[in-house]
């Protein structure tokens, strides 16, 4: 399932928040319904540049899907006359790679069918500087939490950084089986481990808050361990191999505002006087003449990026306790070799040991159900390209 984008996230959260707040009680205008909501940053360091659009609902709709706009044309503008597509990749999400130069200028381009055209203001490229570390520190607990940091050091020209990440882990199912059932057979054998593990599988998650700094309000312009990203005691993210990739972006300071702003009215909820979505300061404007506005704040420039891996020693005391498994058991009695057709051609449930009989041969199998024993069903048991062997 696609997550979420973090800017759809938090304006749908201000909107919630502003919305239910006591004694207080703003009136959110239909104005402030179907606006299009643009995260992106152009990219000019040879990777992906990403454009994900959407549109606010009404408070109503807080807990539904996103809600992506699939069908617009995107496209990056360079004030030299280029023009470079952005074509849609999955929902909401336009995205190519281009060598753009960081000494020319550019724009991002959207026309959304039945609406018209939005562009961003003209951006100079900002080159962010290499990421010194990124590490993981505890609070000394036993049982305390584990923060992911960033250290970086900003200079006179980029004082304004935000950063995103992934996390990709290993994880394993509560029960752990190399059986399946062998409809071609019609009957159970054990599975093939180069290409049919169930039992061990990757996850990846996507950063969905807002990270932002500034070097300005660090002695000698040294952003020194900065916390972005909690993982909270008894996660599973740390069973076995655990890695995480730090994207950093300078930004702007109208960009930095920007995201503080919505940082703050979402995590603090703001006070009354704290501005909708719709009044934030943006770099996204409509130019026909309607009254259609935007939210967002396009950047561009290189980004650098630094990856990690950690191993469960690394973390030090650390017990795994993930809900999803949570009453996962064996069958407690013993499904005979007769029964295992019926009982494991639907794939509901699924083989897991073999019950020997004591005079010779096999009396039959002890299950488990299928959100217990297949860790398929929340990652995927390909090993990444990156993944250190």
């Amino acid at each position: 399932m696609k997550p979420k984008p973090i800017l759809y996230s938090l304006i749908i959260n201000c909107l919630f928040f502003l919305g239910c707040r006591e004694p207080y009680d703003p009136e959110i205008n239909t104005e402030d319904i179907g606006i299009l909501v643009v995260e992106g940053h152009i990219e000019t360091n040879g990777i992906p540049t990403k454009v994900n659009l959407s549109t606010t609902g009404s408070l109503n709709d807080y807990l539904s899907p996103f809600l992506a706009v699939s069908h617009a044309q995107v496209s990056i503008e360079s004030q030299s006359g280029d023009t470079y597509p952005l074509p849609h990749i999955e929902a909401g999400t336009y995205s190519a790679t281009y060598s753009l130069s960081n000494d020319d200028q550019y724009r991002l381009n959207i026309e959304v069918p039945g609406q018209g055209v939005y562009q961003s203001e003209w951006l100079t490229p900002l080159i962010s500087p290499a990421i010194e570390d990124v590490g993981i520190k505890r609070k000394g607990e036993d049982r305390s939490d584990a923060e992911v940091y960033i250290s970086t050091h900003g200079n006179e020209e980029v004082r304004f950084f935000t950063w995103e990440y992934e996390e990709t882990w290993i994880f394993n199912p509560e029960l752990i089986t190399y059986l399946k059932f062998d409809q071609a057979l019609d009957s159970v054998v054990y599975r093939d481990l180069s290409t049919e593990r169930i039992d061990r599988c990757w996850r990846t998650e996507l950063s969905n808050t807002i990270n932002v700094a500034s070097s300005a309000e660090f002695q000698d312009e040294y952003i020194y361990e900065k916390v972005i990203q909690t993982v909270p005691f008894g996660s599973e993210k740390f069973t076995q191999q655990y890695s995480i990739i730090v994207h950093q972006r300078a930004i702007t300071q109208e960009a930095f505002t920007f995201y503080e702003t919505l940082d703050k009215n979402t995590n603090d909820m703001g006070d009354i006087f704290s501005p909708l979505p719709s009044n934030l300061n943006t770099n996204i404007h409509y130019q026909g003449t309607g009254n259609q506005k935007a939210i967002g704040m396009v950047t561009a420039g290189a980004s650098t990026s630094k990856r990690i891996f950690l191993d469960r020693l690394d973390i030090g005391y650390w017990v795994v306790s993930n809900p999803f498994y949570a009453g996962c058991a064996l069958t407690n009695d013993t499904i005979s070799v007769a029964e295992a057709p019926a009982r494991f051609s639907s794939a509901g449930l699924v083989p897991v040991q073999v019950v020997e009989n004591p005079l010779g041969g096999i009396l039959g199998y002890r299950a488990g159900s299928r959100r217990c024993t297949d860790c398929t069903l929340r990652g995927t048991n390909l090993q990444p390209d990156y993944w250190e062997k």
